[in-house]
């Protein structure tokens, strides 16, 4: 008898907490989180080689995206510039679009003119801007332009007569 006491007592004390704790949480107001200070930007990725040991690693560098700036063009911009980019100095991104998933992506005559020659470095130019544009869930393949016009090739190693899948 005296140990069904104590079962009641103690269902009937955790049911009394139990209703308290909901009661207490039900009356507090709901606060707005406070903001951090932190503002995060939007930001795109370009991907360089490094050549380590053997083998070719790539480094991913963000970059951050202005308001109302086009991400691909930020991107392709930057790709160009950044340190240790493959590609060929005083290259200018001329003209970028996006139709029907195919990037077509219009470079200055500096790609073909101060390029230094390489199956390498030729790799590494077309790897990197494919692996920069793979992060556009829009872009599926790149056509690479030279002053508006076609090429076949950057250095006689890669075909780049027709559009090129980026992943």
């Amino acid at each position: 008898m005296r140990a069904l006491r104590w079962i009641l007592v103690v269902v009937l004390l955790a049911v009394l907490a139990f209703g308290t704790g909901y009661w207490y949480t039900s009356r507090r107001p709901h606060l707005a989180p406070r903001p951090t200070g932190v503002t995060t930007r939007p930001s795109v990725v370009v991907y360089v080689p490094h050549f380590a040991d053997t083998r070719t690693e790539w480094e991913a560098k963000p970059v951050p995206v202005g308001e109302g700036e086009d991400p691909l063009r930020v991107a392709l911009e930057h790709l160009l510039i950044t340190r240790d980019t493959p590609f060929p100095q005083g290259t200018r991104l001329l003209r970028v679009s996006v139709k029907d998933g195919v990037a077509e992506v219009d470079f200055s005559r500096e790609l073909l003119e101060n390029f230094p020659g390489g199956s390498t470095t030729e790799s590494w130019i077309v790897e990197s801007l494919c692996r920069t544009l793979a992060q556009f869930s829009d872009v599926e393949k790149v056509r690479i332009l030279v002053e508006g016009k076609r090429v076949e090739t950057i250095g006689e190693h890669i075909d780049i007569g027709e559009p090129i899948p980026v992943r």
